[in-house]
């Protein structure tokens, strides 16, 4: 069960902490290297980040992120690290470098930041640090026409026009679950 803490918009699923930051348009060439920055600040809080176009809305990266979740606790990860298997099932590929370009955190691109840990203080540490970082804005977060029609055409979906946004949202799980080494 997801519990939401509306002041920090902090979740709590089970036992782990999750926080997802939506932001205006990163300004930084080079995304990977703030992305390991970030990272290093503590060993206790997973973090990923992505083009926010990828992200069909907030309930969809919590239950994607189930996914993951549960996917690590049974030990059957698409990938070694549960941030690496989030991107891969977000990006609904098993290719690091294919979901790296298409669902990976991109200058001038609004962006999203993850941070799960079942230590609350250092996921509320790593936020505001990255609250300081970027102008947050989780609007961008929000399902569109537009993702719907980007997210259909990276997987050769013929047309977005076939689901309402309830149905698309479902069928994304779907294909986020299937997801396998």
């Amino acid at each position: 069960m997801v519990k939401n803490s509306m002041k920090k918009q902090i979740y709590k699923l089970d036992d782990t902490f999750i926080s997802i930051i939506g932001t205006l348009p990163i300004k930084i060439k080079d995304t990977g290297k703030v992305i390991d920055d970030l990272r290093k600040i503590s060993n206790k809080v997973s973090l990923q980040a992505f083009d926010a176009n990828i992200i069909y809305g907030i309930e969809y990266l919590i239950e994607v992120l189930k996914i993951t979740l549960e996917a690590e606790r049974r030990k059957i990860m698409v990938a070694n690290k549960p941030e690496t298997d989030l991107i891969l099932r977000l990006s609904h590929t098993n290719q690091i470098s294919l979901a790296l370009k298409y669902g990976g955190l991109k200058n001038n691109v609004c962006g999203c930041f993850v941070i799960f840990s079942k230590d609350k203080n250092m996921l509320l540490n790593l936020r505001g640090d990255i609250e300081n970082l970027f102008k947050v804005n989780n609007d961008v977060l929000k399902p569109s026409k537009a993702k719907r029609k980007m997210i259909s055409s990276n997987m050769g979906l013929a047309s977005y026009k076939i689901f309402d946004d309830l149905n698309f949202m479902r069928y994304l799980l779907e294909r986020a679950s299937l997801v396998m080494k």
